[in-house]
């Protein structure tokens, strides 16, 4: 068993992961050596009932909005087409 401590959000979702020393204001839990709480991002785990329960569908919808940010163009490529728009206008065409 090992002792974690951590800080949850308004719908009781950890907020800011992990820590093995006492935080200020944060729960403290007992859990087993291998919680998969070690295994995935402490922030879809809820904590209920004096439990950490994964949430699936928070998961699910955390991979997504990552990669969807991942699928924008960066700052460089932004002001690349911009500069491109830009010079079509000027150009006239």
């Amino acid at each position: 068993m090992v002792k974690i401590y951590f800080v949850v959000d308004d719908n009781n979702y950890i907020s800011g992961g992990l820590s093995y020393g006492k935080m200020e204001g944060a729960i403290e839990l007992e859990v087993p050596d291998n919680h998969e709480i070690f295994k995935y991002d402490a922030n879809v785990f809820k904590y209920e009932n004096g439990k950490l329960i994964k949430d699936e569908e928070y998961q699910k919808q955390l991979i997504a909005e990552e990669e969807e940010k991942q699928n924008l163009p960066s700052d460089e490529e932004m002001n690349a087409i911009a500069l491109m728009e830009l010079t079509e206008l000027i150009m006239g065409r």
